[in-house]
């Protein structure tokens, strides 16, 4: 299939001198600003600009390089940057990009593909960072990095747990990041290149997760079985009377410090030592937060057992209660960011793990994909799937390319055609030229795309860590001077302990850690009822923001099969014996047009099967020749198709696949395919614009056929964008959010959505698609209707409500109930109010959470 030239034009160019983002904006508004330039964007990292032309215009290098020298960067010569270039030997041409082309210095086609980078160029690492779990904790490791010498960017992922350093060439040793790391009290090592062996690289990756879940598994279970008696214990006398004899028994007692401090030593001690830590570094997270509230209760409650005080022992079951809570937390963070790993590992799947090499002495040989060199010449059999990114050099096969473009309709490819690595081969042999490895294929590309627009989105209940690092030692002030202030200036220093103590217990961060998670696991069951699974809280956040839906086409908003849509019969055939003759020639054929004929095969059978590739079949039905297939296939047969050309460029023009079919050496008439939009696709479009969405519709197929799907589930011509390639579609998605002035929402089925779905602000997967999609997705549609789209975002905004109301209900708490406790108006039961006025807040935050479950979530 040969490829349009791209409109406008793709260059690229490299860039030297920049340090930081700042720069990379500066040298884009630059570059912006010559006339001809459509679109700049610098990636930092690479050190290089991707430009866009508009048509017809004629841009000179020196042009481009004098806009960067007066921004204060420079363009490196040619030669000294190592780029080849095509295009009147000044500017790099990428015409239209292959799926998973990189946008980097090209290198001659003999160099390694592993080769070091230049000095001149940037020095790109990635860490794998151990010990994160907030935001605070992702903004410490990149001070850290940063604070190396020679490194220019350091751009830390929670959700991954890497790091990405930029460096000024190879001068960096990673040593030195590892001890900044470590000295910020985490732990760095260099990350493994998944491109060389994919299959240890999803064990290791599937070994980590599950090992991490395991951990916070077996850590909740302890806090269950030990803070189960502790509740009975200390809820059970007030609600059965009669055990009020016993409540504060010394045997009880006892049984509560002997069960919390097991809490404490299994449940809250990596708090404890997390706190510790960030005071040794004079700073304050969550574990600050978690380790006063729990210590302060324990510490309270063992004070008075001592003291013989048994009456004032409950809080005992206040700190392993929290902490039980805060484990369950984190147990489903932890479960959720292994189901966005999902979406690497699943791609690591696709990679082939062995390809067959032509050795020295002729013969092919079973090698691994890591020992394959540019130009080697590896051979794909039939069914198997083609193990790297190359051009044919013989044979001819149909390729299944469903994985990569989301299209069903294999295509053929010949020599001289260029193939993808881990599409499946049909039913020809082939022998390819390898000429992307490693790093540089679609594949791997693709791993690329989807692992960092994954690391790059925020959360919602990292708002939670970033006000922490304020609100805990604004709360220690407030409690040292409430202590000293009673103390000192009263004189009075039992009622002084009791009233800091307050402070510290009313300040836990109970009602805040739960105003998030109890409000998403709400409203992920009511979605799970509703056929959606949504993956994380900040899908509601930006949820609320949405302007612009955009669908994938094939699959999505079509049912992803070719129907037969209309046929034309000649006398004296009717639509019956034309559809039944074809369907049963076209039996033994396993391509998709011949299985949505095969069909209406009746139970005669195929003889004298013939099939040729791209053309069409024939076989002998009933004692009746049959021939299917293009208008040519009947040319071949010297058969006129002139009673019929012109209905057929009709149906043509309408986006429909046209089959010609001939019985017995005479035209016999038309069967017009076509893949079908989903019968519920228009009511879907029109929910969304009932809630003020913009809609539009993206596709790799041609433009007819494009905007006749368009126009039949009503979507304006004007908002659809094909044809796009499935590396472009993470492009025109960041395009339309700027011109949406809002957030995207991307709804796809396919793996070549995946970069999409991850780019945009929701990633919208259906379940009848690929895994890949549906990993790699913010929400998932389990079902195949498309109506759930207006109810996924109806839910979203409920469910940021909620979270908005349970965090300002939390905030509030705290700032009245802090004062309210440090001037003493609890009196002496100070801790005892603040306690039930702590589980109070819980409990309005878990009320407010509930409330979710009774939106209807047809209702607009």
């Amino acid at each position: 299939m040969s490829e349009p030239n791209p409109t406008p034009r793709d260059l690229r160019l490299p860039i030297e001198g920049m340090t930081c983002s700042h720069c990379a904006a500066t040298v884009e508004r630059a570059l912006r600003g010559v006339p001809g330039v459509a679109e700049a964007q610098v990636d930092l990292g690479s050190c290089q600009a991707t430009l866009r032309l508009r048509p017809d215009a004629q841009v000179a290098r020196e042009q481009l390089a004098e806009a960067v020298a007066s921004a204060g960067y420079r363009v490196p010569d040619t030669a000294e940057s190592g780029v080849t270039t095509n295009v009147d030997s000044s500017l790099v041409q990428l015409g239209t990009l292959r799926p998973g082309a990189r946008l980097e210095t090209a290198r001659p086609k003999s160099e390694p593909p592993h080769q070091p980078r230049r000095a001149s160029q940037p020095t790109v690492l990635d860490l794998e960072i151990g010990g994160m779990h907030c935001g605070s904790c992702v903004a410490r490791v990149e001070s850290a990095l940063r604070s190396v010498p020679g490194v220019r960017e350091a751009n830390v992922s929670l959700a991954s747990q890497r790091a990405r350093v930029v460096a000024s060439g190879p001068a960096v040793d990673v040593s030195a990041l590892q001890t900044a790391v470590a000295a910020a009290g985490y732990t760095a090592a260099p990350a493994a290149d998944w491109s060389d062996d994919p299959a240890a690289a999803v064990a290791a990756l599937r070994s980590a997760r599950a090992a991490e879940v395991a951990s916070w598994a077996r850590r909740l279970q302890i806090g269950v079985i030990l803070t189960l008696p502790l509740l009975v214990l200390g809820i059970g006398p007030m609600l059965v009377p009669s055990w009020s004899g016993w409540s504060h028994s010394p045997t009880v007692a006892l049984t509560a410090f002997a069960l919390a401090t097991l809490v404490q030593l299994n449940l809250g001690w990596p708090y404890i030592l997390g706190a510790w830590q960030r005071a040794r570094r004079r700073s304050a997270n969550m574990d600050t937060l978690i380790a006063l509230g729990t210590t302060t209760a324990y510490s309270y409650s063992l004070y008075h057992l001592i003291r013989g005080d048994l009456h004032q022992t409950h809080y005992f079951l206040d700190a392993a209660l929290i902490l039980t809570l805060i484990t369950l937390g984190k147990w489903l963070e932890a479960r959720s960011r292994g189901l966005a790993a999902e979406a690497i590992e699943r791609l690591l799947d696709l990679a082939p793990k062995t390809a067959r090499r032509l050795d020295a002495s002729g013969e092919f040989e079973d090698v691994p994909i890591s020992a394959l060199r540019i130009g080697d010449r590896v051979q794909v059999r039939p069914g198997e799937s083609i193990p790297v990114d190359g051009v044919v050099l013989e044979g001819e096969s149909t390729v299944d390319e469903s994985m990569l473009t989301g299209e069903s309709i294999p295509v053929t490819r010949r020599v001289g055609d260029r193939v993808t690595g881990a599409t499946l081969n049909g039913d020809g042999t082939l022998i390819i030229e390898a000429q992307r490895l490693g790093q540089e294929s679609v594949l791997q590309n693709l791993i690329r795309l989807v692992r960092e627009t994954l690391a790059s989105k925020a959360a919602v209940q990292r708002l939670v860590d970033r006000v922490a690092e304020v609100f805990v030692p604004v709360v220690l002030a407030i409690a040292g001077i409430t202590l000293l202030g009673h103390g000192l200036i009263r004189k009075q220093w039992e009622p002084a302990v009791l009233n800091a103590a307050a402070v510290l217990i009313i300040a836990c961060p109970c009602a805040l850690g739960l105003a998030t998670p109890m409000a998403v696991a709400v409203a992920t069951g009511v979605g799970a009822r509703h056929g959606l699974l949504v993956r994380n809280a900040s899908v509601f956040e930006r949820f609320a923001q949405l302007r612009l839906v955009v669908f994938d086409k094939t699959g999505t908003l079509t049912r992803g099969r070719p129907e037969v849509v209309d046929t034309l019969a000649l006398d004296p055939f009717s639509r019956d014996s034309l559809l039944q003759l074809a369907g049963s020639a076209e039996q033994p054929s396993e391509h998709p047009l011949a299985r949505a004929l095969a069909a209406y095969a009746g139970s005669a059978t195929a003889e004298d099967f013939r099939a040729a590739r791209g053309l069409g079949v024939s076989a002998r039905v009933s004692g009746r020749t049959v021939l299917v297939g293009s208008e040519t296939w009947l040319h071949h047969a010297g058969i006129s198709t002139d009673a019929l050309r012109e209905v057929a460029l009709d149906w043509e023009q309408s986006a429909r696949t046209v089959l010609f079919v001939a019985i017995d050496g005479q035209p016999a008439g038309l069967i017009a395919l076509a893949d079908q939009p989903k019968p519920e696709a228009p009511e879907a479009i029109r929910l969304l614009r009932h809630r003020g969405l913009r809609v539009a519709m993206i596709s790799g197929d041609n433009r007819p056929t494009a905007e006749a799907v368009a126009l039949q589930v009503g979507i304006e011509t004007t908002n659809v964008y094909a044809p796009v390639q499935p590396d472009e579609k993470l492009t025109r998605i960041a395009e339309l959010r700027r011109e949406a002035g809002g957030r995207v929402a991307m709804v796809g089925d396919g793996l070549n959505d995946a970069p999409a779905l991850a780019g945009a602000d929701v990633g919208i997967a259906l379940g009848t698609g690929t895994d890949l999609a549906k990993a790699t997705a913010d929400v998932v549609v389990t079902t195949d209707d498309l109506r759930a789209i207006p109810r996924a975002i109806r839910l979203g905004q409920a469910a940021l409500n909620t979270i908005r109301d349970n965090l300002i209900w939390a905030f509030l708490y705290n700032i009245i109930g802090i004062p309210v406790a440090a001037f003493g108006l609890f009196g002496q039961f100070g801790p005892l109010v603040a306690a039930l006025a702590m589980s109070l807040s819980s409990v309005s935050v878990v009320a407010r959470s509930a409330w979710l479950q009774r939106i209807n979530l047809d209702h607009y």
